[in-house]
């Protein structure tokens, strides 16, 4: 093993270059122990593996030969709890902090060592400024030489320096080897299908270069009468990331400043090379400033193509065919002038961008492809990736992103999971050293077999044996010795991989600096989700990119400088002091208000038993209720950690939330929220309680019927609305309003046929039916996710507010009937006044409920489309589980709290003077 390697040449440099001997004494005594261990190991361990890596499936021939070995050493896979996707990263994280994680795993790097989840590679790999013997690592003038990276002479494990360059970079954090990637990894480029392509007279083997000629493409692949559209775009960030490095950018970029100049130099985030262009002088010792880079004019014009590719007018010229694009002004004049020439043009020619939005299963996507789908970026390793769906490989290609323009190169984007090794493989193994380390020796040797290349070159070899060879990637064939197969490959092919070792294609890989997981999320649902929805085509994505960047570099990616919360401490003491003075105010009236002296208790038990019969209930609040609580506010004034320490950070949470813009924001749209919840949920039950008492007949029937969607599950009936409110022609709510719309649409039709005039056409366009993102709109978004809940609460509130009106005594409708008084006097003269206590209570516990509520947004939206419904609970559970950053997320509900605390207050004083009596009635 590996690991036994370099203990052998420790021992050999403890020889050779120390005379010590009791250091010779301990190491002996160390390899002793360590062979006793050995011998004294456990008859079974089971190591455990995240659900990336499938053990169900074929394992090769490497992995095989060692548990054949090793029969003790069992892999299995390990599953947490189920989450949303947005969420997966914090099941992970909770088992690691109960000591339950996998000993291997995959997530982002940066924020599971941020975290401690991750345990550094530096006893088998090495680390930064320490050479491979161990000796340190200076430079001439004897200061320490590191440049962040682990270099040849430093590294101790042979396939370090196997692995890419850039993997290298994405593995290593502050010096130390975190992770390995796994395998070879694949590729994200523009698949095509040789069928549409030619079909439609373009020439695979002259793929687009630039953007012009990629939309020129895309719009010679649209064919309106079969629906095939120009290419499928998905708004995921991973395949919106490498449309980004096509302008000659990067999502995050590093800022060097130079020692002698003063000067700050920007760099792409995978620059390994950082030379300052002007001087000639090297800054690649310089420590990085990393920030990210969403709102610069280069990656805001790759959203800019994204956004014409989804709504940029243009039609077919009618007699050569070639696509003609339009301005707005243009499409609305119906005019345009092509080569000199004037060409005009009905309304119904203009075709409205070149692409169909994917957003659902890949699966059912790809069988698209090379029926009436001619191009898709996704990943491939190789042309039978897909043959499992139907997809030909013979009928497959790929082409790189196209560049900006011609200054720029084209781009193929590596793509790769990286494996770690979980910090809980430190307790596991047995109970002395020895055996952990053993345990750790044990998990190293399975990771660098699972990441080695061996297992994907078997697979390789059976492909070759098959037929296959034509299909694969041409540098695992030269690789492997199969150059004979590279003359079946299509020329295309092989010219596709010989550009990018020529550099003629770049070579590029999903940002990893910051927390690009939690970025990327934003990413998507902030601007890239907004641009391709059906209501993007007046989105400001300039506007949303500035926000995003602003956002990503104070929090989402990059944390606030402490020389910014630094200044603004003073203030926040201030304002802090304030604020707990009035709560304390608050808490001391609610003491004293439930301390009040009762008249008379006169005949009441006053021994001991009714509290000692109250201890257990105390108990369990205390422990689940209180104790989390203070904890939480504990955590409000740490830089809490899931594992290791938490460093008290005194109101750097606080004043982070402050600095944040969109905080306010967040407040502002729960204030929304609450009133339109308030509005639609609240007072519906009580007129729907007053109709339901006035129904002459059928009363159980009605009731029962309105009472029914609360016997069904909250999760079943926001699943139910969220199909309705599909944004597509297939959703429920559209389909109705089309069976309602059609109909009279073609009735105007027919009426303009015969008539003819502007009035008839625009009776034509205001009947024609368009299916609505209910979701997706910002302006009815809020609505839908309300609706739900009233559909389903309003029966059983209604049943509250109908017992209520039991209460009023009948006498009073009678003399209200004998003054003359109507249906609406007596409602609001009688009825209302009566039960207006019970109203006060739920409102206010309805108020604080919903200021608290966020289960609808949760599974309908997640707070978009962009932060339309982004929720202070929605905002706390997201900053929790999504960004892993605990302290914010208690802040956060800590001021949630504060602003709801004077409304418990008054909720209790509500109580206090209620009357509660027993309803007669039927």
């Amino acid at each position: 093993m590996g690991c036994k390697r370099s203990q052998a040449r420790a021992g050999d440099r403890d020889t050779r270059g120390r005379t010590n001997v009791w250091r010779a004494v301990a190491a002996g005594v160390s390899l002793l122990a360590g062979g006793l261990a050995a011998a004294t190991a456990p008859a079974e361990w089971d190591l455990t593996i995240t659900s990336r890596y499938d053990t169900q499936n074929r394992q090769p021939l490497n992995l095989r030969t060692f548990f054949k070995d090793n029969p003790g050493v069992h892999l299995k896979q390990w599953e947490g709890i189920a989450m949303p996707a947005e969420g997966s990263r914090a099941s992970l994280a909770m088992a690691m902090a109960a000591n339950l994680g996998p000993d291997l795993f995959e997530t982002d790097i940066r924020q599971a060592v941020a975290q401690g989840l991750a345990y550094p590679l530096t006893e088998w790999i090495g680390e930064d400024g320490v050479l491979a013997d161990g000796s340190p690592k200076l430079r001439r003038d004897g200061s320490p030489d590191r440049n962040g990276l682990i270099d040849a002479d430093e590294a101790k494990w042979d396939g370090w320096m196997k692995i890419k360059p850039l993997y290298r970079q994405v593995c290593t954090v502050d010096g130390r080897a975190y992770a390995l990637p796994n395998r070879g990894g694949t590729y994200v480029g523009v698949l095509y299908s040789y069928r549409v392509l030619q079909r439609a007279g373009l020439d695979p083997a002259q793929p687009p270069h630039t953007y012009e000629q990629f939309i020129y493409w895309a719009r010679r692949l649209v064919d309106r009468e079969t629906g095939t559209p120009g290419l499928g775009l998905t708004p995921y960030s991973w395949a919106f990331a490498p449309w980004v490095a096509t302008t000659g950018s990067s999502i995050v970029v590093q800022d060097r400043t130079s020692p002698t100049t003063g000067k700050v130099y920007t760099f792409n985030e995978q620059d390994t090379r950082a030379v300052a262009p002007d001087t000639g002088e090297d800054l690649s010792g310089i420590t990085p400033v990393w920030r990210c880079n969403v709102a610069s004019p280069e990656c805001a014009a790759a959203v800019a193509f994204y956004h014409r590719l989804r709504w940029q007018p243009w039609l077919r010229h009618p007699t050569t065919g070639e696509p003609v694009e339009l301005t707005a002004a243009q499409a609305k004049a119906g005019v345009v002038s092509v080569d000199g020439r004037e060409l005009r043009f009905k309304p119904e020619d203009v075709i409205e961008g070149c692409i169909r939005v994917t957003t659902k299963d890949l699966r059912e996507t790809l069988r698209y492809l090379g029926r009436d789908l001619g191009m898709y970026p996704l990943w491939s390793g190789d042309m039978t990736e897909f043959e499992s769906l139907g997809i030909q490989p013979s009928d497959m290609g790929m082409m790189p992103f196209p560049a900006i323009d011609a200054t720029q190169r084209p781009v193929l984007q590596a793509s790769n999971s990286f494996f770690m090794i979980g910090k809980d493989v430190l307790r596991r193994g047995g109970s002395s050293a020895a055996e952990h380390k053993q345990y750790r020796d044990t998990v190293w040797q399975i990771m660098t077999i699972i990441c080695s290349v061996e297992g994907n070159d078997e697979s390789i070899r059976r492909k070759v044996a098959s037929g296959q060879a034509r299909f694969l990637n041409p540098r695992d064939l030269r690789r492997l010795g199969f150059d004979d197969y590279l003359k079946e490959a299509r020329p295309e092919y092989l010219k596709l991989w010989q550009e990018i070792d020529d550099g003629q294609i770049l070579e590029v890989v999903e940002p990893f600096m910051g927390r690009w997981l939690q970025f990327r999320d934003f990413y998507q649902r902030e601007v890239v989700d907004l641009v391709l929805r059906p209501s993007g085509r007046d989105f400001d994505f300039n506007a949303a990119l500035k926000n995003l960047e602003r956002d990503a570099n104070t929090g989402i990616m990059f944390e606030q400088p402490p020389e910014v919360l630094n200044a603004h401490r003073p203030r926040a003491r201030l304002i802090a002091a304030i604020v707990g003075g009035i709560l304390a105010l608050f808490l001391v009236l609610i003491i004293k208000d439930q301390m009040r002296r009762v008249p008379s208790r006169a005949g009441v038990y006053k021994g001991i038993l009714p509290w000692a019969m109250l201890v257990p209930a105390l108990v369990s609040i205390g422990l689940w209720q209180y104790y989390p609580l203070f904890r939480g506010l504990v955590m409000a004034f740490q830089d809490y950690k899931i594992v290791g320490k938490s460093p008290f950070v005194g109101l750097g949470n606080f004043i982070s939330i402050a600095l944040d813009p969109n905080f306010y924001g967040y407040i502002w749209t729960t204030c929304k929220f609450v009133l339109w919840n308030l509005l639609l949920a609240f007072f519906t039950p009580i007129l729907l309680a007053l109709l339901l008492t006035e129904v002459p007949r059928l009363k159980v029937f009605f009731r029962t019927l309105f009472f029914l969607p609360q016997m069904t599950s909250g999760l079943v009936v926001t699943l139910m609305w969220k199909e309705m409110f599909d944004g597509t022609a297939t959703g429920s709510i559209n389909r109705w309003c089309a069976a309602v719309m059609d109909p009279l649409n073609r009735l105007a039709t027919r009426y303009a046929e015969s008539s003819g005039g502007e009035m008839a056409q625009s009776l034509v366009q205001a009947t024609h039916f368009t299916p609505v993102d209910w979701l997706g709109n910002p302006s009815v978004v809020m609505a839908c996710v309300i609706i739900p809940g009233v559909w389903a609460g309003a029966g059983i509130s209604s049943l509250i507010y109908l017992a209520a009106l039991k209460s009023v005594p009948d006498e009073l409708y009678e003399a209200a009937g004998i003054d003359g008084s109507g249906i609406l006097s007596k409602t609001w003269n009688i009825t209302l006044p009566t039960i207006l206590p019970l109203v006060m209570i739920n409102f206010v516990g309805a108020f604080i409920g919903t200021f608290q509520s966020m289960a609808s947004i949760f599974l309908l939206t997640f707070g978009g489309p962009g932060k339309e419904t982004m929720v202070m609970g929605m905002a706390i559970w997201e900053e929790a589980y999504v960004n892993l950053r605990f302290s914010l997320a208690t802040s956060y509900a800590w001021i949630l709290g504060s602003i709801l605390i004077g409304f418990t207050y008054l909720q209790l004083r509500i109580l206090r003077r209620v009357d509660f009596r027993r309803a007669q009635g039927d």
